[in-house]
């Protein structure tokens, strides 16, 4: 049987406007992932850079950037999101830096996949939201949730 688990991430992606083919970054918005690698010091987990090709053949219309990613205490996102932001709160002047080179999208990720109504603790307390405050960091939930099984468990 499945089980409800979570895990969240920091994201930096090129602002953009919804299109016909999907969302088309504004072109203050388009940066090399590499250099976001190299002023954060961080080794990103998934990135993908303006024009070049996804797996469908389609190419990229926005920048990306992913890393920090946390799934510790499967079920406790604050434990999370301070184990993503950890490496990153002390390089709050780097990105905010990044946000006068770039027009781009701070996010705190938070990925919840839940089974059965079991829910995961969703709470933020005052070292994240200060965190969030101070670079602009907006905080998305991307919910997965799946019925009961036949069972009812």
């Amino acid at each position: 049987m499945e089980k409800t688990s979570s895990y969240t991430y920091f994201a930096i992606s090129s602002h953009a406007e919804l299109g016909k083919t999907g969302y088309v970054a504004y072109e203050s918005g388009i940066f090399n992932p590499d250099d976001i690698t190299n002023a954060l010091g961080i080794e990103p987990f998934d990135t993908n850079n303006y024009g070049d090709k996804k797996s469908n053949g389609m190419s990229w219309l926005t920048s990306g950037w992913c890393a920090e990613k946390s799934n510790k205490d499967r079920l406790d996102v604050e434990a999370q999101c301070l184990d993503t932001i950890k490496n990153l709160k002390h390089k709050i002047p780097i990105l905010n830096e990044i946000k006068k080179l770039y027009d781009v999208h701070f996010g705190l990720i938070i990925v919840p996949t839940i089974y059965n109504g079991e829910t995961p603790i969703l709470t933020f307390n005052k070292e994240i939201v200060e965190f969030c405050y101070l670079t602009g960091t907006e905080i998305d939930v991307d919910m997965y949730v799946y019925p009961f099984d036949e069972e009812g468990e």
